[in-house]
């Protein structure tokens, strides 16, 4: 039988690997490809749920490429690969929530013939499963049936989250007269920075920013590009959150569509934006309880700890601006109409009071001279010094976020000024008391308050036996069961 008392929460992580892609074929009413210039890719969960023995998610890659045309036009076309992700670790029956976590896709794209796509992406999900298992309550010697919760004593943390999908968001992006009037839109972007969250009882408040990118066709023959960036602010609702519980915060951009329109002037500088993402906030609850068995005959003492157990914690979301530049070997030819980054490959370590960030961030650039259109992506290594407020022995890690990139050329060097978010949290291991044993005492708590305990013996079960199993002697029982019959007992005591 099982000797645990308390209801007890645990945490699986498990990772999969999936393999997405699929072949497109053009559309008629499109030229053949001449070169292809960039790849974008969103992800978006539509579902992750428990599929025994393992976890499941269902979501969708979308893919937006960007190429130039034997017609020497700048063109893009989408295409969207639904994938499920599965792992047959970590999936329990008695678990409580499963959040999957995807990183950012390693996509592989060339050309079967000039109008044919081969796309193959690998995409890391890690898994992570929040369970409860419960405990018969059992001691040994006494009877498991009867047992009462008699007070609250130590606490287990369980991880839950709050989430909102499909929160749509609306915004009109206009293109000042400095720049050139838009023709068509080839392509959009966006990139949400890391949010902030506010908790408060049963709600918190997800705020972040959105940086916005437009890759468009000009009225007279040319390309442009266009960025902008929006606030955002949305209020989740969260049955037992508290203002200190909150773990984390994520934003998950899903879709993006936009139309372009004219302005009071007549002239087609309006973008009507569309946004929808993903909001998702991780907290704590607490749940204790401790159960003894009858009142009047035992009492209950903590002498061992339950275990260690994990209160993640985040700190505060810093921003960091920095110039990246490369030398004169590394020119870029022609002029840059179009640029985004990304942060895939980072490490965190610490030295004293100093959190350590060390990465690369990856800058991806469309350029066109003399009519010849060009992609190239550039990779620069970085260093941030964060201040932070930890344990030693705490275990942390961190979330980067980065906004879309200023990338000029002054001739002889590529400069780029980008913003870095980044989070970091961890997890201290907290001692739990709770209630580990059960001793029986001679005397009886509360006195002035007899009990009668009646007991129906099993069958086959001896006085000797029933003795035993509530911890009196032989002879204290027989003697107050003289005149009963023997398959009911009064329990002395």
């Amino acid at each position: 039988m099982d000797k645990s008392f308390i209801n007890r929460k645990r945490t699986a992580k498990t990772q999969a690997n999936p393999e997405v892609g699929g072949e497109y074929i053009l559309p008629n009413d499109l030229p053949d490809v001449k070169r292809i210039l960039h790849v974008f890719s969103r992800l978006k969960k539509n579902g992750c749920f428990f599929d025994p023995p393992g976890v499941t998610a269902d979501a969708e890659l979308s893919y937006l490429i960007v190429y130039s045309g034997d017609d020497g036009k700048l063109h893009s076309v989408k295409y969207a690969a639904p994938f499920t992700a599965r792992s047959q670790a970590g999936g329990d029956d008695d678990a409580d929530t499963v959040t999957a976590f995807f990183s950012s896709p390693d996509t592989q794209i060339r050309l079967s013939n000039p109008r044919k796509f081969q796309i193959k992406s690998r995409i890391p999900v890690q898994f992570s499963v929040y369970g409860k298992e419960e405990r018969t309550p059992y001691i040994e010697g006494v009877q498991d049936f009867g047992l009462q919760c008699l007070e609250k004593s130590g606490v287990t943390y369980s991880v839950s989250s709050a989430r909102e999908d499909g929160i749509p968001f609306s915004l009109d992006v206009s293109i000042p007269d400095t720049c050139p009037e838009p023709e068509a839109i080839i392509s959009s972007y966006a990139t949400a920075s890391l949010p902030a969250v506010n908790a408060a009882e049963d709600k918190a408040e997800i705020s972040f920013t959105v940086d916005l990118t437009f890759l468009y066709t000009t009225t007279d023959g040319g390309v442009s590009s266009y960025k902008s960036t929006a606030q955002i602010s949305h209020e989740l609702a969260a049955d037992g959150m508290k203002p200190d519980s909150v773990c984390r915060g994520s934003v998950c951009i899903d879709e993006l569509s936009c139309e372009l329109t004219t302005d009071k002037s007549g002239e087609m500088r309006v973008i009507e934006t569309d946004l929808t993402y993903n909001a998702e906030v991780l907290y704590e609850t607490a749940e204790c309880g401790v159960y003894v068995a009858d009142m009047y005959s035992t009492e209950y003492e903590s002498k061992e700890t339950y275990g260690d157990m994990t209160l993640r914690h985040a700190l505060p979301v810093y921003s960091a601006h920095f110039t990246l530049s490369e030398s004169e070997d590394k020119k870029t030819k022609g002029d840059i109409i179009f640029s985004t980054a990304a942060c895939d490959k980072y490490e965190l370590s610490f030295e004293d009071t100093a959190a350590i960030l060390t990465g690369e961030l990856d800058l991806y650039m469309i350029t066109e001279e003399d009519g010849e259109y060009e992609g190239r992506t550039s990779s620069f290594p970085f260093r941030i010094v964060l201040q932070y407020t930890g344990n030693e022995n705490d275990e942390y890690e961190a979330d980067v976020s980065v906004s879309s990139p200023s990338v000029r050329s002054d001739g002889t060097r590529l400069i780029s000024d980008a913003e870095l978010y980044v989070s970091v949290y961890g997890t201290e291991y907290e001692t739990v008391q709770t209630l580990s044993a059960m001793t029986i005492t001679d005397a009886p708590i509360g006195k002035e308050r007899p009990s009668l305990r009646l007991y129906r013996a099993d069958p086959g079960e001896t006085e000797w036996d029933t003795a035993k199993k509530f911890r009196v002697s032989a002879s204290e029982l027989q003697k107050a069961n003289e005149e009963n019959s023997k398959r009911i007992y009064i329990i002395p005591g």
